[in-house]
């Protein structure tokens, strides 16, 4: 045998493959080919069916022709998923030693009997022969081997996990020689391979050209003495943890030389699991942030742990589904994704068994798992996964190692209205992890943001079995935070709310346009931005010339539209647009910023005009649609000094509470915002409402210069309408007065009219009067006006019109108020008294620091009128004395000739 065994070395190698193939097989069950090599008896049987026991495993099977006409060249065998096995259960022998056919008893993993077409015979009995688990390579998950008996030819079989689908064994032996065909194999893998119930099949160490083995024998008679271990037994097979009345499936795969388009298939056996009720199931949460500060940047450091012990005991049930529900607070920060990207499916390389290819721009932590199946841990990374509709935080558990490329899927779910942050793992192979690691980075920019209040908060985690006659187990961990943001003071149950502001213009030249620009901001630990409003310094005003409004209808469309489609085509007209918005969010000194654009809008909560802040909210690979933030403008009918007042600043999107830090906005429109022109001292003044109801003011200090240089000339015209009928003694004229400012010039601050004795009030008219109450509640409806009033501002599209009424409860006389109606809605009122002897003296006291442009006041005349004649207008000129006095503080006096229907001038009085 020895001469034939050297002339038959080459394709007996080939031939001994066959029987690794066989080896493999055997972990298979039963079946039935169909295909070109036509697969015979096939069996599997196990010395325990116990969920989670250690069984004796027994596999055999033949092949129908071998080699008559075709031979096998590859095999590959899919063991049923839950089936693992421990090859560290027993010490492992080395390449060198299996090359020099010494491995040690020790490494003993079982027996394998093989029978082959040979010299002539078709089921030749080549003998028996151990089976020795081998020291695996860096990219072998495990592996096994044989010495062939007769042929002495060794034989390695590697094991590897099907990480593209239910992560089952497979067993691979490729390229069999077709010249020694293998016939028939019987192969054993003890439950416990070092107990010493096999020690009259264990064999002795053998030696270079002596392998161990019983050559030509169907068993191991040819042992003279049983051989013995001293180690403890640990083992190397584990049943499923599955009971479900049903037997697991095999699957069973020949590829032959001559045909190998047709593989031979067939589905097979294993033997129902029993006893699932006597599997327990403990595992354990362990998790904290990396953080001990509260309101600031923070990993988060996650392990599950199930202990899959070795022993003689039934194994632990593995992990089905998890679900890790972190303690309200702690949320995920808005600078998390923060330019990053997403690893997509094609990228992780799902359903395959490849590694995954995931760029670093989407890594947000590590990853390593650990099972007593392996030598050492596999290390891995965890990668934030391609946003799918409905399911937008997902997580990319990738790990490599001992042959090993497995890619598990977690998903973020957090609370769309807390925040509050639910971690599941659902579907995790059944296979014997005994520990996930998880950490999420930790920086300045770390992925996870702390609650607000030092105290001890708790995680909680549900785990569900592979065993599904076990109930679902939980596990609760706790932590305390124990200062506050960059080492300070715990705060307090009602945190501070300091929020500062800086405000002001580009160009802070009186009278000119200019760019303006507001920045908000809070400190880590304060309160959150609630509700705001901003009150601009007298003067401040825009041109909205050419400026048209965002329409309801599509404001209503951009909170409705993604964000990346917002961002691409806006959803209000670039015709509204004056400005440009940019909000941070998150704690740390990396807050997350994103920029939106501001638009002018029409009448909102009562405020003739609102602004519009329409913001994409984008995040890295995330998309949570387009905030759209509505401040209503209210103009100060007196001074029209503008009021912003804000909606309720939005606190979370897409389940991440935003935790502004700053709010910044500038109106950038060109020739938009128009310095005041008046030089005084002002300021920006706010108010803000933090998130536990604080109310706190702020101010940013305001002013321009250059006051003194403007020009300054107004100009007033006063004629009195209703033909020359209406100049004599008692009668009541239509007047006229029109006032009239220059572009560049400063802009009024006050304006008094002295009439000449001609003109006083008739009481006679003044029944109807409207009251000084009825003035503020109604702007005087139902009342009889006195007149009519309008301006043609240059800062307005359309003039602006309304009546005029004599108001009581001043004094002796009445006020007037002007109800300018339009665009805004502006009140002028005018304080009416008797000076020098009966002069009618009217004052202004407050006008908008505004280019007025065109004003006219037309009082009525006849039966309405406000005025009466004491005298005729022809007999002299009337004259009258207007006083002007400039915001820049530069004062006129005019005087003034009435225009009357007389024919001639009369003498000045």
């Amino acid at each position: 045998m020895t001469a034939g065994r050297s002339n038959r070395r080459g394709p007996l190698w080939a031939f001994a493959s066959g029987l690794a193939l066989a080896l493999a097989l055997a972990f298979a069950c039963a079946g039935t080919a169909t295909a070109t090599e036509p697969i015979g008896a096939f069996e599997t049987t196990t010395s325990t069916t116990q969920a989670g026991g250690h069984p004796d495993l027994t596999a055999s099977f033949s092949l129908e022709n071998p080699g008559k006409p075709e031979a096998a060249q590859n095999v590959t065998v899919e063991t049923p998923q839950g089936l693992f096995g421990n090859p560290n259960a027993i010490p492992q022998c080395t390449s060198v030693a299996f090359a020099t056919e010494e491995c040690p008893p020790t490494s003993q993993a079982g027996l394998i009997t093989v029978h082959a077409l040979y010299e002539g015979n078709p089921n030749y009995l080549l003998g028996t022969a151990p089976v020795y688990d081998l020291q695996p390579s860096e990219s072998q998950t495990a592996l096994f081997g044989f010495i062939v008996p007769t042929l002495d030819i060794p034989i390695q079989i590697p094991v590897s996990v099907r990480t593209g689908s239910d992560y089952g064994l497979r067993f691979n032996v490729a390229e069999i020689t077709q010249v020694t065909p293998l016939a028939s194999a019987r192969i054993t893998f003890w439950g416990f391979p070092a107990d010493n119930v096999h020690a009259a099949e264990r064999f002795p160490k053998g030696a270079p050209g002596r392998p161990a083995g019983c050559a030509e024998l169907a068993d191991t008679s040819c042992l003279s003495t049983p051989t013995e271990l001293t180690i403890t037994p640990h083992p190397l097979t584990d049943n499923p943890i599955v009971c479900t009345g049903a037997p697991l499936v095999t699957k069973l795969k020949v590829q032959t030389y001559q045909d190998p388009e047709h593989l031979s298939e067939r589905e097979a056996t294993y033997p129902e699991t029993t006893g699932c009720e006597k599997v327990v199931f403990k595992p354990l949460l362990y998790s904290k942030p990396t953080s001990s500060e509260t309101d600031s940047p923070s990993g988060l450091d996650i392990t599950l742990k199930d202990e899959q012990f070795l022993g003689y005991a039934v194994s632990p049930s593995q992990i089905r589904d998890s679900a890790v529900t972190l303690p309200p607070g702690l949320t995920i920060n808005p600078d998390a994704a923060d330019g990053q990207t997403a690893c997509t499916d094609a990228q992780a390389r799902f359903g395959t068994e490849e590694p995954a290819e995931c760029p670093d721009s989407s890594k947000i932590g590590t990853v390593t798992l650990h099972t007593v199946a392996l030598s050492g841990p596999l290390p891995g990374s965890l990668y934030i996964g391609e946003p799918l509709p409905g399911n937008q935080y997902r997580l990319f558990l990738v790990v490599s190692g001992f042959g090993i490329n497995a890619k598990l899927v977690g998903v973020v779910r957090p609370n769309p209205q807390t925040g509050q942050v639910t971690v599941y793992f659902e579907e995790l192979p059944q296979v014997p992890f005994d520990t996930f690691e998880i950490h999420l980075f930790s920086s300045d920019r770390g992925l996870m943001a702390t609650p607000t209040v030092c105290t001890i908060y708790k995680t909680q985690a549900s785990f569900v079995p592979w065993d599904a006659l076990l109930p679902e187990v939980s596990s609760a961990q706790t932590f305390g935070l124990t200062s506050g943001p960059h080492g300070t003071s715990c705060p307090g149950q009602v945190r501070p709310f300091n929020p500062t502001q800086v405000a002001g213009t580009s160009n802070p030249v009186a009278g000119a346009h200019s760019s303006f620009a507001l920045k908000l901001e809070r400190e880590d630990g304060d309160q959150y931005l609630g509700k705001l409003n901003f009150t601009m310094p007298p003067g401040l005003s825009a041109d909205l010339h050419g400026v048209t409004y965002c329409p309801d209808a599509a404001i209503v469309a951009a909170a409705n539209t993604p964000g990346r489609v917002e961002r691409a085509n806006p959803s209000c007209p670039a015709s509204s647009e004056i400005g440009v918005s940019n909000v941070a969010a998150g704690p740390g000194s990396h807050p997350f910023h994103a920029t939106g654009k501001i638009y002018m809008a029409g009448p909102f909560q009562g405020a003739p005009l609102s602004l519009v802040v329409v913001t994409p909210a984008l995040a890295g690979p995330y998309d949570y649609g387009t905030v759209v933030v509505r401040v209503a403008l209210n103009i100060d009918q007196h001074d029209a000094h503008v009021i912003a007042d804000s909606e309720t600043v939005p606190q979370i999107i897409g389940g991440i509470p935003l935790r502004l830090r700053s709010i910044e906005v500038n109106i950038n429109r060109p020739n938009f915002m128009l310095n005041p022109t008046n030089c005084s001292p002002f300021s920006v003044k706010s108010q803000g409402i933090g998130d536990q109801g604080t109310a706190a003011e702020f101010s940013s200090y305001f002013h321009v210069n250059n006051c003194q240089t403007m020009p300054f000339k107004p100009t007033m015209k006063i004629r009195q309408l209703g033909g020359k009928g209406q100049t004599k003694r008692a009668k009541d004229p239509s007047m006229q007065f029109d006032l009239n400012t220059r572009p560049g010039d400063a802009n009024i601050k006050s304006v008094a009219v002295t009439l000449p004795k001609a003109f006083a009030i008739d009481q006679r008219h003044l029944g109807n009067i409207c009251s000084k109450a009825e003035l503020a509640a109604t702007r005087c409806a139902g009342r009889a006006p006195i007149g009519t009033v309008s301006t043609e501002t240059p800062l307005l599209e359309k003039p602006l019109s309304g009546l005029a009424y004599a108001v009581s409860g001043f004094g002796k006389l009445p006020h007037l108020a002007f109800i300018l109606g339009g665009q805004v809605m502006l009140i002028p009122e005018a304080e009416s008294s008797s000076v020098q002897g009966g002069h009618l003296k009217t004052v202004v006291p407050v006008v908008p620091d505004a280019p007025i442009g065109h004003f006219r006041l037309t009082l009525y005349g006849g039966k309405r009128g406000y005025l009466t004649n004491t005298r005729s207008l022809c007999a002299s000129a009337a004259v009258t004395t207007v006083e002007y006095v400039a915001q820049s503080g530069k004062k006129l006096t005019q005087r003034v000739t009435t225009q009357t229907a007389c024919k001639a001038k009369g003498k000045t009085s």
